[in-house]
């Protein structure tokens, strides 16, 4: 079932508000004057999906206008509200069409499902008007660490603070509930927004596109690469643990929900050697997590699962994989968000595109930084130092401390060791 059951926008050529109380909290966006930027309009054209090509007109009565604050941004204010997102599951998934995300509603749904109290809604409310403006998550790998995603903004919100707001919050209440290594893969332009709060890069992961028509012809060995059984999960479970993190609740959903597109390749002695799920997209189907013991067996299991998508009419994928993954790495100045040139020859598809690129990030706050990145916050903010919001956030990076070792330990390891054996990537918030 869809999660926006009413003016889905992939099916929509107008919008107007004030007339259904479903369309005014949905796209309740469009009211907002926001003086950071281009300011309220009562009737424009939006290309709502992201890529589509396709506007939709949008009507919004002149007293619908929600004019934000001029001498302060919204996060400061008592218009901006950040809570559960209960059933504004809706709202997440229209802001991942207009990014121009992947996902799908099942991924949607599996995402608050597997942690409710992580999955996050920000909104503005106030006398007749309350409507979300964001989303967020901190879904739990394992009992002892997290991965943070899922950070959306609604374009007419742009400039008021509210990205960096959630990714505050998120980072709260994964260190609240005792988070260990708190992790995340960040786009360029967040990257500088996530090391304000602590994060260090640990490596590039290109998201590629590619046929899947090129492996048609190309066998694999079924005695060795086979569909995944119930069976094999607990199995397979504790494999992957051994090559990243424990997320055996995360493996256990992405099975149930794809499990013709899961294969796992066993050695002759019955013992595994990698294995990869994949799964439906908005767009076109996700392969990961793929990880495997060497490259043989990784190239194998990629060919049973194109195979697999292949037979049930799909023409292309995505992976997001590790630039190591490639011969030639990509070339890049510091502090460009795009690289001078693309990484190129993948070790296991001959025909792929990388499109754009990740920074995967870690937590890592020394005694020496969660003072000093506290003041730069309070002073980027224009917030005195005894705001309850500066406290907070000083609070959160002081417990933060207590992961700093065992975090950079993680952060080495997955970079020097791990990472040989990771072929495609993939975290609860991957679509």
């Amino acid at each position: 079932m869809n999660i926006i059951q009413k003016a889905d926008p992939r099916g929509l050529t107008s919008i107007e508000l004030g007339v259904d109380a479903c369309l005014d909290r949905l796209y309740g966006c469009f009211r907002v004057n926001n003086p950071k930027i281009d300011g309220f309009s009562a009737e424009r054209d939006v290309e709502i999906v992201y890529g589509s090509g396709r506007k939709i007109k949008i009507h919004i009565p002149e007293h619908m206008r929600v004019d934000l604050p001029i001498d302060k941004k919204l996060v400061n204010s008592e218009m901006f509200s950040f809570e559960e997102i209960r059933d504004n599951g809706d709202s997440m998934h229209l802001l991942t069409m207009r990014a121009g995300w992947n996902q799908t509603e099942t991924d949607i749904n599996r995402m608050i499902d597997l942690n409710p109290a992580g999955s996050f809604v920000a909104k503005l409310k106030g006398e007749g008007f309350d409507f979300p403006v964001g989303t967020a998550s901190a879904i739990s790998l394992g009992e002892n660490h997290s991965w943070i995603g899922m950070i959306l903004v609604h374009p007419e919100l742009r400039r008021q603070g509210v990205a960096n707001y959630m990714m505050q919050e998120c980072l709260n209440y994964a260190v609240g509930q005792g988070k260990v290594i708190n992790g995340l893969d960040a786009t360029p332009m967040g990257n500088s927004v996530y090391k304000a709060l602590g994060y260090v890069d640990s490596f590039r992961i290109w998201k590629s596109f590619f046929p899947l028509a090129q492996f048609a012809n190309q066998s694999f060995n079924a005695k060795r690469v086979k569909p995944v059984q119930e069976n094999d999960l607990d199995e397979l479970i504790r494999y992957d643990a051994a090559h990243f993190l424990e997320r055996g609740q995360i493996l256990g959903r992405l099975f149930g929900d794809s499990k013709k597109y899961c294969f796992v390749h066993r050695h002759e002695n019955g013992n595994i050697g990698g294995y990869v799920f994949a799964r439906p997209g908005r767009l076109r189907p996700f392969i990961g997590p793929l990880i495997a013991d060497r490259q043989k067996e990784a190239q194998e299991l990629l060919v049973a699962v194109s195979h697999a998508l292949l037979a049930d009419g799909c023409q292309d994928a995505s992976m997001d994989i590790p630039e190591s993954k490639f011969h030639n790495p990509a070339i890049c100045k510091e502090g460009a968000f795009e690289p001078e040139e693309k990484p190129s020859n993948h070790l296991l598809v001959k025909k792929i595109s990388p499109v754009r690129h990740f920074i995967r990030m870690y937590q890592a706050v020394d005694c020496n930084q969660a003072e000093v990145l506290a003041k730069n916050f309070a002073v980027k903010e224009r917030l005195a130092e005894t705001d309850p919001r500066v406290r907070r956030f000083g609070e959160t990076l002081n417990r933060s401390v207590y992961n700093y070792s065992e975090t950079m330990a993680f952060l080495e390891y997955e970079k020097k060791v791990l990472q040989q054996r990771i072929w495609s990537i993939t975290g609860p918030e991957k679509g």
